[in-house]
């Protein structure tokens, strides 16, 4: 009988190990805002869950590739970076302004560190929502103009439950065509589905992720209707059309 007990003992405590390095990210959702000046306004509410393990004081939001690599010519006639605009507008933990700092990380990108070192967060579940404006994202072409977009990234270590976007687009402009890319870096998968709206273009995976997924959304429209200075600001883009 005490063979039992002791079995059972055990596996209640593995269980409860399982559980609490259960850690994860319960829900993704993005809001791209394109606006007339080119210029992008994301908003990022990322449910998490935390036990402790490896979250226990916030997150790390990584933002890679701000190096605009349509600029090389230039960057390496200059010997000088280009990087994309990037500005933090607020950084939110269950409605209330979180602690956050930046630093720059490999490939011209940046980490968003959220959290207090000395605040450690109870087990459960918390709402992070990340605004930031950022520029040069868009591909600007003679054909089209499009939105290439990464919404969660592939730096995450964590299994993601759901992930899907909205893309809204300036007054007046109509998306012509949606597309998307799941799995981790440089996979094309599809498992997802997508839709052109009366505003831009929404889009959610159709399955959970495993670290390191990534859903990509690209979304097309009509050439030349931003304002000038969109066009002017990457006059010299690489990958124009001829």
């Amino acid at each position: 009988m005490w063979r039992v007990s002791l079995l059972l003992f055990l596996g209640l405590a593995a269980m409860a190990v399982s559980a609490r390095a259960d850690e994860r990210i319960l829900s993704w959702h993005s809001e791209i805002v394109v606006e007339k000046s080119g210029d992008l306004r994301v908003t990022e509410t990322i449910v998490i869950r935390a036990e402790g393990d490896k979250i226990k004081r916030g997150i790390l939001r990584d933002i890679p590739l701000l190096l605009d690599d349509r600029f090389k010519p230039l960057r390496r006639t200059l010997g000088l970076p280009i990087t994309k605009p990037f500005k933090i507008v607020s950084v939110k933990r269950d409605g209330k302004k979180e602690n956050h700092r930046t630093e720059k990380i490999g490939q011209g990108g940046i980490r968003i560190r959220i959290g207090r070192a000395d605040v450690f967060l109870d087990p459960g579940s918390y709402t992070y929502e990340i605004i930031y404006r950022t520029g040069r994202q868009l591909y600007l072409e003679k054909k089209r103009d499009a939105l290439h977009w990464n919404v969660n990234g592939t730096a995450w270590g964590f299994p993601i439950d759901k992930v899907s976007a909205t893309v809204v687009l300036p007054k007046g402009i109509k998306g012509t065509r949606v597309r998307g890319f799941t799995g981790t870096l440089g996979e094309q998968g599809k498992d997802f589905r997508a839709e052109l709206t009366g505003t831009g273009a929404t889009i959610a995976a159709t399955r959970p992720f495993r670290a390191r997924e990534n859903l990509t959304v690209v979304l097309e429209w009509p050439p030349g209707l931003l304002d000038a200075v969109a066009y002017g600001n990457q006059a010299d883009q690489e990958g124009r059309d001829k």
